[in-house]
């Protein structure tokens, strides 16, 4: 798991950029749990976005206990599809307190 930005300015504006380097923009559709489980199966990384503002990195082994924790936490979780210019995909998890 890593930190992608504390700053998230250009996160509120549709872009970020992640740990592996890529910049990622917001394709405005959201995701049910089955798409999000398919897509995290086939290793796309997810980014979680906790109240407070911060930007947590999950790839690899990381990306499916970080959606396991989003759905059963106490807090209420969407989930968004974003994409880097190369095809990419990026699952966004914001968790709403």
């Amino acid at each position: 798991m890593q930190l992608v930005r504390t700053d998230l300015a250009n996160a509120r504006m549709g872009q970020l950029v992640g740990a592996d380097r890529r910049t990622y923009s917001m394709t405005g559709v959201a995701l049910g749990p089955a798409e999000v489980e398919a897509l995290v199966e086939s290793g796309c990384p997810v980014v979680t976005y906790l109240p407070g503002g911060r930007l947590l990195w999950h790839d690899e082994d990381d990306a499916w206990p970080a959606w396991a924790d989003a759905r059963s936490g106490p807090e209420r979780v969407t989930a968004g599809r974003w994409e880097s210019p190369d095809g990419s995909v990026l699952v966004v998890l914001v968790l709403h307190a």
